[in-house]
C-alpha cells in the first residue's frame, strides 16, 4: 500500500480569510505596519512566529509577543473564517476507496489541526493528523512530517505487517516540498494554494496538480512507473 499525506492550508482548506485577518488584527494591536496582502498571503503555511520575523523585521521576542494577540483573533474566530477546496473531499474518498492511507501533516497547531478538521467532518478520512507542538519542538514541517511518517509505519507495520511501498507528500508552498525531499517522499504540488508555480518548481515538485483530481491522476501514474 502507499500512503499519502496532506498540508492542511492551502492544500484542503482556504484559510486565507482568517489568517490574513488575525494577522492584521494583531499587527495593529502591536502598533506595526501592516504589510500588502501580497505579504499578507507568506504567512499562509509556515509558522506565523517565522513569518513575523522575516516579513515584519521582528526579534524573537516581538514576534512571541505579536503571536499572542495572533492566537487571541484566530483561534476564536479566524479558524472557522475557512473553507474546504471544490472536490477535496471527493479525493479523500477516492483515496480511501482504493485501499490508500491518507494521513495529515501540518504545520498548524496540533489542537488547531484537529478542531479544524472535525469542524469540516474529515476526521474519519485520516489515520493519522500530525501538527506542531511546541511543547515537544516540533514546530516546522520537516519535524511534523518526520512525525506523521513514523506513525504511519507503524500503523501499516501492526497492521498488515507489511511496510508502505510509496510515500507522497502533497501541499501548496516550499515547505511541503522540502520536507518531502528530506524524507524521500515523491512531492506533489497543488497550484490551487497559496505557493506559486515558481516557487513549487524551485522547491522540487515532482508533480504540479492543478485540482484535487489532478492529485488523484498523478500519484496513479506514478504508481504504475
Amino acid at each position: 500500500m502507499i500512503c499519502v499525506l496532506f498540508d492542511l492550508d492551502g492544500t484542503l482548506t482556504d484559510s486565507a480569510e482568517g489568517i490574513k485577518k488575525s494577522v492584521v488584527y494583531a499587527l495593529e494591536k502591536k502598533g506595526v505596519p501592516v504589510p500588502g496582502d501580497e505579504i499578507l498571503t507568506l504567512f499562509i503555511g509556515p509558522p506565523i512566529v517565522d513569518s513575523l520575523r522575516e516579513h515584519c523585521g521582528m526579534t524573537d521576542a516581538e514576534a512571541e509577543e505579536t503571536y499572542g494577540y495572533f492566537k487571541e483573533r484566530y483561534e476564536t474566530i479566524g479558524k472557522f473564517e475557512n473553507r474546504v477546496y471544490e472536490d477535496v473531499e471527493r479525493m479523500l474518498v477516492t483515496l480511501r476507496q482504493t485501499n490508500t492511507y491518507v494521513a495529515v501533516a501540518t504545520a498548524k497547531p496540533q489542537h488547531l489541526a484537529d478542531e479544524v478538521i472535525a469542524h469540516f467532518g474529515l476526521t474519519k478520512y485520516f489515520e493519522v493528523i500530525k501538527g506542531a507542538d511546541s511543547s515537544r519542538g516540533i514546530t516546522h514541517k520537516d519535524d511534523v512530517l518526520k512525525e506523521a511518517l513514523a506513525a504511519m509505519a507503524e500503523i501499516s507495520s501492526n497492521r498488515t505487517k507489511k511496510d508502505i511501498t510509496g510515500w507522497y507528500m502533497v501541499g501548496d508552498r516550499k515547505y511541503d516540498m522540502e520536507a518531502a525531499k528530506k524524507f524521500g517522499c515523491r512531492a506533489v504540488a497543488v497550484t490551487y494554494g497559496y505557493g506559486s508555480r515558481e516557487e513549487l518548481e524551485n522547491s522540487g515538485a515532482d508533480y504540479l496538480c492543478d485540482t484535487p483530481a489532478d492529485v488523484i491522476l498523478n500519484i496513479a501514474v506514478d504508481t504504475l512507473l
